[in-house]
């Protein structure tokens, strides 16, 4: 007896430097899940979305070395200017038809480099200085029509990101061209950051809407005398793609048909009811045609004025 009762000493002495414990056996520990981190992203175009970042951290290098950020500690980011590859292909070419012997063809590139905004802001600046003079008007043309559209901070975005913690505010640049994210509606989804202007956790403040927008009138032909140059107004429109006629891209003459502009535009969709800003400028060089959201616009010559309408 006394055998025995050494024996089971001995074993549970054992169990003991093993790490096994007497008695129920505990399961090993899982690791801890990642935690998942929901954030508003604003994109180029102004939308907000919400999205949950499926990363736990995010690679950043700066001027002093590159840094590993657990992206939980990560309160907001402001994006720098990011042009992706394909992206910056189309420019170049798109600037190079601006001297295009085909009208088709410059008017197309001019469509194109309108289109990506800020992105052409940059090559645009550069073929401003070329010394074929035809090439130099169209280029400079389209600057002054981004610079009329397009908010002054897009258009001089720093090359590199800042990301802000509870305890620090760093300037570098993400290494990633993507982020995983997770949306309600369209489930896990790539995040490229050439897409996107910022991110926050604490969201974004919504522009309350004005509740006293005036009634379609049709064109703007009446808000041409100088007491409505530079005022930004309110109308009450009904998207269509038909009834009239446009002329110009993003920014319109005054006579052109104010349903078919928005959806143009993008203001609204086709039989959407919606309000619609649009600020009235003097006249401009010239006008730009091109084809969107199922809508063509026509181009056209200097007109005495015009207005530019803000997409949502």
């Amino acid at each position: 007896m006394t055998h025995v009762c050494a024996l089971a000493a001995r074993l549970l002495a054992v169990a003991a430097l093993v790490g096994a414990p007497a008695g129920n056996a505990q399961e090993p520990k899982k690791p801890a899940r990642p935690t998942e981190n929901g954030i508003e992203v604003k994109l180029t175009d102004d939308s907000v979305v919400k999205l949950t970042l499926l990363d736990s951290s995010i690679e950043f290098v700066t001027p002093h070395g590159k840094l590993t950020i657990p992206v939980g500690e990560v309160r907001q980011v402001e994006l720098g200017l990011r042009i992706p590859d394909d992206v910056l292909t189309v420019i170049k070419a798109a600037a190079a038809d601006l001297g295009s012997p085909q009208f088709k063809k410059r008017e197309e590139a001019m469509g194109t480099l309108l289109k990506y905004r800020e992105k052409s802001y940059p090559t645009l600046r550069e073929v401003a200085k070329s010394s074929d003079a035809e090439v130099s008007k169209r280029a400079e043309e389209l600057i002054e029509k981004l610079e009329a559209t397009v908010p002054k901070n897009r258009l001089e975005l720093p090359e590199h990101d800042v990301i802000h913690t509870d305890v620090s505010k760093i300037a570098g640049k993400i290494v990633a061209p993507t982020l995983r994210a997770r949306s309600f509606t369209f489930g896990e989804v790539p995040l490229r950051l050439s897409d996107v202007a910022a991110m926050s956790v604490n969201g974004f403040k919504v522009k309350e809407e004005v509740v006293n927008a005036l009634q379609d009138p049709g064109t703007l032909s009446n808000y041409g005398q100088p007491q409505h140059l530079g005022k930004t107004l309110v109308f009450r429109v009904t998207g269509a793609v038909g009834g009239g006629t446009i002329w110009g891209t993003g920014t319109y003459t005054l006579d052109s048909t104010l349903a078919m502009a928005a959806v143009h535009a993008g203001a609204v969709k086709a039989g959407q009811t919606g309000n619609v800003r649009v600020t009235i400028l003097p006249a401009m060089a010239g006008f730009i045609g091109s084809t969107q959201n199922g809508v063509t616009s026509n181009p056209y010559a200097t007109y005495p004025g015009a207005y530019q309408i803000h997409p949502k």
